[in-house]
């Protein structure tokens, strides 16, 4: 198995848990990356990030990026909870919680696969 191969697994399985933890908490209210505005961007991003891995590398990494931006950005939505909640909004200060922790987690999990299949071609004698 590549170092590529191996960290993409890392990579895939961290995305996996940023999925099912909750990525906000409202007192004792959990809040999935599914109820976040814009929640769509990070899952997109990391399933091109985690396809182009493998067959294009320099379009991975630029989606290395893009999740990590669309991770943010999901991250900072949780704030308005007007969007995340239908009818009663909480009176209480929203926490983030290990969801976002766990999306970045796997773009740099990518991030060093990629980079370990750069320094490998790179070490292979002509």
């Amino acid at each position: 198995m590549t170092p590529l191969a191996k960290w993409t697994v890392v990579s895939v399985c961290l995305t996996v848990l940023a999925v099912l933890v909750p990525w906000a908490s409202y007192g004792d209210s959990d809040v999935e990356l599914s109820r976040l505005p814009l929640w769509w961007t990070y899952l997109a991003a990391a399933a091109v990030m985690h396809a182009c891995a493998r067959i294009a590398p320099p379009v991975a990494a630029v989606f290395v990026v893009v999740a990590v931006v669309a991770a943010v950005v999901v991250a900072t939505g949780y704030d308005r909870a007007s969007h995340v909640f239908d009818h009663l909004v909480p009176m209480v200060v929203p926490r983030p919680e290990f969801g976002v922790v766990f999306a970045v987690a796997s773009a740099m999990a990518q991030a060093a696969g990629l980079r370990a299949q750069v320094r490998a071609a790179r070490s292979v004698p002509a």
